[in-house]
């Protein structure tokens, strides 16, 4: 039996930016209590779930989602688009809105068939890092936009201040050891570190480095620092990656 996959947008601090609504469809906003009025005011008609003003951080803040909706995709707020990267040489990539909301739902089901718990697509919506006989991924990263599904043993720890999305792929790993990554299509947004609000307030170099160390004590050697290649440069030196060993 088919789940419903609620789309959520975690915010903050961005009420007259909230780019994603434009790009999907049927999209619940999550922000401080204190932010309500003001979402509403700039977002009219969207639904708002509200959490205390003391929950702080977008790893506490994903838990939180995830208690209230536990089939849920989590997407930034600053997205632009969600794209098909299959496609040739001058063909549209962007989906509208409600092709976009129909393949999440397509992406959470297949990922609840196949006996997946987390879900998401190809991190880089750069066409030149899809391979065309692989449109289907089992281990590895997501980006920041983050499916998750009921009845599994994952959760978010606090302490992956700005690192959340790769706790909760190790995690998965040590868990549940599959992941369903639908490589066909990404996301594309605003660099966060340009995009006042959000968690952008505390992504700090700094905070940056303290995460890295927690992951790397945690989950050990998969946790690994990212180096440049001839396709993407490092936004910062503690860039990670994650190489899960099977």
């Amino acid at each position: 039996m088919a789940v419903k996959i609620e789309i959520v947008i975690p915010s903050m601090g961005r009420a007259d930016r909230v780019i994603t609504k434009h790009c999907i469809k049927n999209a619940v906003l999550c922000v401080p209590e204190s932010e309500k009025e003001a979402y509403e005011e700039f977002n009219p008609g969207m639904p708002i779930l509200t959490h205390p003003d003391s929950l702080v951080g977008l790893a506490r803040k994903r838990q939180f989602i995830y208690e209230h909706f536990p089939n849920s995709f989590q997407i930034d707020d600053d997205i632009k688009a969600i794209h098909r990267i299959y496609t040739e040489k001058g063909e549209k990539t962007a989906l509208d809105a409600d092709e976009a909301y129909d393949i999440v739902q397509f992406c959470g089901n297949m990922a609840k068939l196949a006996g997946c718990f987390l879900f998401g697509f190809h991190k880089d919506s750069n066409p030149l890092g899809y391979h065309e006989m692989k449109p289907i991924r089992l281990t590895g990263i997501l980006n920041g936009d983050i499916g998750l599904l009921e009845g599994s043993k994952l959760f978010f720890s606090d302490k992956a201040v700005v690192t959340e999305d790769y706790w909760i792929c190790a995690l998965n790993a040590y868990h549940h050891r599959m992941m369903w990554v639908d490589e066909r299509f990404a996301t594309s947004g605003v660099s966060t570190f340009h995009n006042k609000g959000g968690c952008s307030n505390y992504r700090t170099l700094e905070q940056e480095a303290e995460d890295t160390m927690f992951l790397r004590k945690t989950f050990g050697e998969c946790i690994t620092l990212k180096k440049d290649t001839s396709i993407a440069k490092r936004k910062h030196p503690y860039q990670r990656g994650l190489k899960i060993p099977f």
